[in-house]
């Protein structure tokens, strides 16, 4: 007989929505969290939680989970493989809800050094989800401490791992934007080229990326598209591309330069010019104090792990209450994002403990 953390599993990997769009998923949370004998409560379009109240004067401890999938056509061959076609849980997302629901039923009722909050945010993807509903009472006032849990390969199955300090990269999502004057090549004088605007721009990347003096920052462009062709200028043209820090003020320090840049760039080839900040998310900083308070709980939580110049919204919660994220193992698994990765069972009944384990503690001393 399967447990409650693995029928929810195997529940939300059958059904999984991109980001934004997670409407099935949260009325499955809602109707778990009410049989569980909560009061559940809707934030913005699909987020949920749920309050543990031990006492109206205690502190608050947020537990958060992230509920979104991604555009990959599954290929891991489970009886319980996605049935929405080209979308799939291949981050793990359906294992954090699972194992937050199923912490959550095991919680309800006890009386714990704090009140909790098991919260289930939408659009962790695109970044979006946590700004869209902390301005909606997704945090609790006077939280103590934030965790987020993230199931993660290379990690031993089923144990945890994080590091004091910057752990996830910042996130911003770029779209420089050059505006132009189509003309014949054989005229080109007369026009103004937006393509080799953003071809300077584009060249100019190594050379932003240096300024942060080689602290792991990094300046990509994955797309560039101009032009309509071979032998008439640019009208329009654009780079689409991302920036990815552990440090906020060399995050600053590039940001502001892209402004200059692109002025340059464009200024040079008679074009106007605009950057679009598609989605933004700060530098993900664990909480020292709280990350040696979570080692003395689970000593034997690695502290060593590598950083990532992943992003992840949960940096946002971390800027209104000490916050830590910890990577829970699948042991040695496909990557993230991959069409065949799946949580295995262990983890997840590992995370169960963990999330409980957390929950007991007092993390208002």
């Amino acid at each position: 007989m399967l447990s409650a953390v693995e029928t929810y599993y195997r529940d939300l990997h059958r059904c999984p929505e991109l980001s934004g769009a997670e409407y099935k998923t949260s009325q499955y949370i809602f109707e778990a969290l009410t049989a569980q004998g909560y009061s559940p409560v809707r934030v913005g379009e699909t987020g949920v939680y749920a309050d543990l109240v031990s006492d109206e004067n205690l502190p608050w401890l947020l537990l958060r989970a992230d509920m979104d999938a991604l555009p990959v056509t599954e290929a891991t061959g489970l009886p319980h493989a996605s049935q929405n076609d080209g979308v799939m849980h291949a981050c793990g997302h359906d294992g954090h809800v699972s194992m937050l629901l199923a912490a959550a039923g095991e919680l309800f009722g006890k009386k714990l050094p704090q009140n909790v909050r098991f919260l289930f945010q939408p659009s962790e993807e695109n970044v979006k989800g946590a700004v869209a509903i902390l301005p909606l009472g997704a945090m609790p006032q006077n939280c103590a401490a934030a965790f987020a849990m993230h199931v993660w390969p290379g990690v031993p199955t089923g144990t945890l791992a994080t590091r004091v300090g910057p752990l996830m990269a910042s996130g911003d999502v770029l779209r420089f934007i050059f505006n132009g004057r189509s003309v014949h090549c054989a005229k080109r004088a007369t026009g103004a080229d937006a393509l080799q605007a953003a071809l300077r721009l584009a060249n100019a990347f190594p050379k932003l990326e240096a300024l942060a003096n080689g602290d792991g920052t990094m300046l990509f462009f994955g797309q560039l598209h101009g032009g309509t062709t071979h032998n008439i200028v640019a009208e329009n043209a654009w780079i689409y591309g991302t920036l990815r820090s552990y440090s906020e003020e060399s995050r600053a320090k590039i940001l502001d330069a892209l402004q200059t840049e692109c002025a340059a760039a464009a200024e040079a080839f008679g074009c106007t010019w605009e950057i679009v900040r598609e989605s933004e998310s700060p530098v993900l900083v664990n909480d020292e104090a709280l990350v040696m308070k979570t080692k003395a709980l689970f000593p034997e939580m690695d502290l060593d792990v590598e950083r990532t110049l992943a992003a992840e919204d949960f940096s946002r919660y971390q800027k209104l209450a000490p916050g830590a994220m910890l990577w829970l193992g699948v042991g040695d698994s496909v990557a993230l994002h991959n069409e065949k990765f799946f949580v295995p069972d262990e983890t997840l009944l590992a995370g169960v403990t963990a999330w409980q384990k957390i929950a007991g503690n007092d993390w208002t001393k």
